[in-house]
Order: structure tokens, then C-alpha cells, then sequence
């Protein structure tokens, strides 16, 4: 795991690549280099943990001296490459990963791409052609982001570096602060910075001095053949393909850890990796001070399979450390479990330089409460159109009752918009005039057309697909990428092996969810590796409970925040309507506290990236 970044057709001080590097130092503090001739500048900084010796240093050139590669990931398939390279008459001077990716691409171009097994983001450069390939894994892993330059482009792993080059100017971009607030996360290819973009999952792009194009080269697909078999062959060969997946994501010269949040599928993966290696695992948890958490379940799990477990425990003093996490996430980010998320990676690095994590169950299992309601009501016709039930809405009937009612007289799609995102009605009353007029009527409609162009072949797939594309790369891997590499450790996924998900896909339906829960072959398989009590469909996992900490101390605190000059004269937010929300939330009557977080986190963003007040300096938080 590493940090890339490099800029081709614009000629700057050589000094740029080389500063480039050093903000990225925390993602590989074991080594770095640079490489730059008239045509290009590539930049590394390295966390070694295949061959780590020297020869797997980077840049890498090849002997030829037409090919230069810059890698961040893990090719879990490399020795199998290597092999067939070999037969090619390639040679080799290294043990690493990335010289098979160097030789690999050499001999094949992009169809070296179909051929990885892996996460990864890394660039070429054809010294010959003048021709820069940019790459990144099939999943959205790894982060690659990049900004034209007239005539050049300039890439990195983390926007913080593309800052520094001295044509990618720092301007916010109104219309990912509405997705922000919309969704609590930026969904690619936009990002908070205009003119600044991420390459999307699965996709390669292509520069020469004729411009640059993307192409998309793999996505997930919910329209093949389901596979024909009985439940038990099924049950049989999810085990043996998790235990494949667990194996492969095993590969490293260093130990590996796991973090284990006590659900089903941390607890699998754990569990299996346990199998697999000769020595106890590494295994870690966070608890949370004055919430709920499943510490109890990890515990069960570390018993059962005799791990060498830590614990930690999160405190609200955490919060004090966001400005630190906003730097390490560049973009503003709703999810409340960067938190521990932060510090668990924090605790892990102490021991190990690689985890593996259970995320990537939910998505094709249809874990997540908003996937759940959507299809929980299929094909139901109340008859009429909804508009005629709006009396209800104005009835004075309970939450539950009124959520009740629009899942009863809504579609799918409207479910599952619903609990994805904020009102529009909502996020536009928080604005102050003149946002919304820089905003104007944006309904994120590429939700829908995410929905809409899914490829299914059951029409309530179309849901999981969009947790795929869309939450998944842009949330959840986003924030587990920072919060771990901000303390130089590796995190794998290997619910995610692309091997092991286009099996998923083709699941019947009634496999993956039924009587409505998720995951119902996934538990089948876990019952053979786990205690009862962790099978028991439930969702908790890292989850801060932010909305009971706002009744301490850190709503006084907030509220200081939302009253601040600073807040005001963004001219973004409403501080009156920031402070009824908070209000609104203390009086105990109504639960805000995910809309409360999400715009202080906003305000946080804005002091550290807009303000450039470094964290760790000498202003606090809550000044």
C-alpha cells in the first residue's frame, strides 16, 4: 500500500513531484523515490509489504528504459503472472508485485487489466509514445484522482497533493457540497474541489498530447445466468470460494490483523483467516462510551476462534480530533465511524501493517436497512396516487406511522431515495439565499439513473447494484482508505474479490435475502465457523452514537460553532437554522444528530481546506 502521484505535459520546477511526495508520507513511510524526464514527473512513497528489500523500491523503469510505473495496492495473483510472464521470455529482478505489473503491462497494455486480481491504482508512462495509463481497481479500493491542465494532467492518490501543483487551483465546488448534504458523502466523479475529479471504479484513463479519455472496463453485473444448483452445492461452494478469497488476501512478508467488529461478516473473515494461518491473528475492536456496541460479539468471536484480541474504547473526546481526520479525508464525510475507524487503525499499526476488514457483505447480501425497505413491499398497489394520502402528512401521526404510510403508498425506488438522502425541501431551507441560488434545483438524479440503467435480472437487484456503484466506493471504502493510511496500514477486503462477487451476483435472489433479512447464504456458511449469537441478524458495526453525545458537553460546544463568525460568513448554512435543528435535537423530542453532524463536519472541512488552518496548530475546535 502506497501513494502515487505525477503530472505529464506541463513543465514546472522539479521541486513539485518531489512535495507532491512528502504530503502523501503517510501512506508508505518506509521509502520514497521520484522520476522525471521532459515529458513527466512520477512520485512514490512506499509501505512495503511484498519483497521488501530495495528492488521492489519505486519508480520502477523497465530495463528497456520505455516503461515507468508508480503502483498503490496488492496484485494477489502476482506469482501466477509471473509465471506466465516468464513463459513470455520476461525476467525479473524483484520478487514484487510491481515489477509483474510493469512486465505485465509492457506485454499486454490495458488487457493487462482483465487479468488482475487485486485493489489497486497506478500509472504508466510510455517515454517512447509520450502516453500516460492511469488505472484503478474494479471495486474503487484504491483512490486515484486527477485535474487537466490545458495541455497536461496531474494525478494522485490523495487530492492534497494535486493541491500542490501550481496550476490546480483550491475552489470549492457548490455542487458537491449539496451532494454532501444530500447524501453525506461525494459521489465520483465529482469531488468538493472544482475542477478536480476521481477516477471511477473499474475504469482506465488514457493520455498523450492529443488529450485524455476514460473507458470503464469492468462493473458489476446483476443480469447473468443465475446459477442452477441446490442450496447445500451452493453452501458448499460459497465456503470454498470465501476461503479462496480469505487465503489470496493473505499474501504479504509482513503479519496481518483483523478488525473485528463482532457482525457476521468481520467474524467470517476472521474466522476463516484464522484457518489459514499457523499463529494466532492479530484481531481489534472499539467500543463506545455511553452507546451501544457489539464488543461483547468480538469477544464471543475471539474466544471461539482463539485470537489475540485488543479493545479500545471511543469517547466524544475523539471529536476534538476531527479537523486531523478532515485533513486525512480532504473531502467532507457524514459518517460518524471515521471515528473509530481512526482509531482502531491507530491501534492496529502499533502491531501490524496489514488487516483485513468484513466490508463488502452488505452490498451484494442487501444488509443495509434503506436496500431492506425498498424491497420489502414488493408489488404492492394501494391503489391511487400517493398525493392522496398527503393528508396524513399533515395529520399530527407519529414518525412511524407517517414512514409507515409513504413505504405503503411509494415505490421502490422513492423507498430507497428516501433513506438515502435528505429532502431536498430540508437541505435547501438550511441554505442561505445565495447558496441556493449557486446550488440551484439539483435533485441528484443520478441516483435514479443509477437505478434505472442497472443491469438486473431481478428488478429489486437494481438496489444492491446501487449500493455497489455508488455507497460503497464513495463511503465506505473512501473512509476506511483515509482513516487506515493516515496511519500507514493496509486494509484488504476480501468480501470484495472480484472472483468471489461477479458468484455473488449470480445468486437467485432468495439466496442473498429472504424473509427480510440479508445475507441469508452468507450466515448459512458462517454457522460452520461461528457461536449461534453472532448469526443473529443485526446491524450495528462501528456506529457512533453521536446523537446522545449532543446531549453533553459537545452540544454547548456545537452550538458555539454554529453561532462563530466564521460559520456566518461562509454564506453556505443558516446559522439560526443550524441552531433550531440543535435545539430542536436537546429538547429530546426529535433525533437530529446525524444533520447536526453532518454540518459541523462541514464547518470543520471548511476551516481546515477553505481557511487552510492546519490541524494540530493552535486553534481548537470548539474556538
Amino acid at each position: 500500500m502506497c501513494g502515487i502521484c505525477g503530472y505529464v505535459g506541463t513543465q514546472v520546477e522539479r521541486t513539485v513531484v518531489k512535495k507532491m511526495v512528502e504530503i502523501l508520507g503517510h501512506r508508505g513511510p518506509d521509502s520514497s523515490g521520484t522520476w522525471q524526464d521532459d515529458g513527466a514527473a512520477l512520485g512514490h512513497t512506499r509501505l512495503a509489504i511484498i519483497d521488501l528489500s530495495d528492488a521492489g523500491c519505486q519508480p520502477m523503469t523497465s530495463t528497456d528504459g520505455c516503461y515507468t510505473l508508480v503502483f498503490n495496492g496488492e496484485i494477489y495473483n502476482f506469482r501466477e503472472l509471473r509465471r506466465e510472464l516468464e513463459k513470455h521470455g520476461e525476467h525479473f529482478r524483484s520478487s514484487s508485485d510491481t515489477e509483474v505489473l510493469l512486465l505485465g503491462y509492457r506485454l499486454w497494455g490495458r488487457e493487462l487489466l482483465t487479468k488482475l486480481r487485486g485493489m489497486f491504482a497506478f500509472a504508466v508512462w510510455d517515454s517512447r509514445l509520450q502516453h500516460l495509463f492511469l488505472a484503478r481497481d474494479r471495486i474503487g479500493i484504491k483512490p486515484l484522482f486527477y485535474a487537466p491542465l490545458g495541455d497536461g494532467l496531474v494525478f494522485a492518490s490523495e487530492i492534497k497533493a494535486l493541491l500542490l501543483h501550481p496550476t490546480v487551483n483550491r475552489e470549492l465546488n457548490p455542487s458537491g457540497v449539496h451532494s454532501y448534504l444530500t447524501l453525506g458523502f461525494i459521489p465520483g466523479p465529482e469531488t468538493i474541489f472544482r475542477g478536480i475529479r476521481g477516477l471511477m471504479p473499474g475504469c482506465y484513463l488514457e493520455w498523450d498530447k492529443g488529450g485524455f479519455r476514460t473507458e470503464q472496463y469492468w462493473a458489476p453485473d446483476f443480469a447473468g445466468a443465475p446459477l442452477q444448483a441446490s442450496e447445500e452445492e451452493l453452501v458448499e461452494e460459497l465456503d470454498a470460494r470465501l476461503n479462496d478469497a480469505v487465503k489470496a488476501h493473505l499474501v504479504a512478508d509482513v503479519p496481518v490483523g483483523v478488525f473485528l467488529s463482532g457482525g457476521v461478516d468481520s467474524s467470517l473473515v476472521a474466522a476463516i483467516a484464522q484457518r489459514h494461518t499457523g499463529e494466532p491473528l492479530r484481531t481489534l475492536t472499539i467500543g463506545f462510551a455511553g452507546g451501544d456496541d457489539e464488543r461483547h460479539f468480538a469477544r464471543t468471536v475471539a474466544a471461539h476462534i482463539r485470537s489475540n484480541h485488543q479493545e479500545r474504547l471511543v469517547t466524544p473526546e475523539l471529536v476534538d480530533q476531527a479537523p486531523r481526520l478532515l485533513w486525512f479525508l480532504e473531502q467532507p464525510l457524514y459518517d460518524s465511524s471515521k471515528l473509530p475507524t481512526y482509531l482502531v487503525s491507530q491501534v492496529a499499526r502499533e502491531n501490524v501493517k496489514v488487516v483485513l476488514s468484513g466490508d463488502g457483505g452488505d452490498e451484494p447480501f442487501l444488509g443495509y436497512n434503506w436496500t431492506k425497505f425498498a424491497v420489502a413491499l414488493p408489488g404492492l398497489d394501494l391503489g391511487g396516487s400517493p398525493s392522496k394520502w398527503q393528508w396524513a402528512y399533515q395529520s399530527g401521526l407519529c414518525g412511524f406511522a407517517k414512514r409507515l404510510l409513504y413505504d405503503l403508498t411509494h415505490g421502490g425506488n422513492s423507498r430507497y431515495l428516501r433513506r438515502m438522502t435528505v429532502p431536498q425541501s430540508l437541505v435547501h431551507w438550511l441554505y442561505t439565499e445565495e447558496f441556493s441560488d449557486r446550488v440551484g434545483p439539483c435533485d441528484h438524479g443520478f441516483l435514479n439513473d443509477t437505478l434505472r440503467a442497472a443491469p438486473v435480472r431481478d428488478s429489486r437487484d437494481r438496489f444492491p447494484y446501487a449500493d455497489l456503484r455508488v455507497y460503497l466506493p464513495d463511503d465506505v471504502l473512501f473512509k476506511v482508505d483515509r482513516m487506515s493510511m493516515a496511519h500507514g496500514l493496509e486494509v484488504r477486503v476480501p468480501l470484495l474479490d472480484h472472483h468471489l462477487l461477479e458468484w455473488l451476483l449470480r445468486l437467485p435472489f432468495s439466496m442473498r435475502y429472504r424473509r427480510g433479512h440479508g445475507k441469508y447464504l452468507l450466515r448459512k456458511v458462517a454457522a460452520r465457523y461461528l457461536p449461534p449469537p453472532i448469526l443473529k441478524p443485526r446491524k450495528q458495526g462501528f456506529t457512533v452514537p453521536i446523537g446522545r453525545w449532543l446531549h453533553s458537553e459537545l452540544g454547548e460546544s456545537v452550538a458555539r460553532v454554529f453561532s462563530s463568525q466564521s460559520f456566518r460568513a461562509r454564506r453556505i448554512i443558516r446559522p439560526d437554522a443550524a441552531l433550531a435543528l440543535l435545539a430542536m435535537h436537546r429538547s429530546k423530542r426529535f433525533d437530529l444528530g446525524h444533520r447536526i453532524w453532518s454540518l459541523l463536519m462541514l464547518e470543520v472541512w471548511s476551516r481546515v481546506w477553505m481557511d487552510e488552518r492546519q490541524p494540530g496548530g493552535t486553534w481548537a475546535l470548539f474556538d
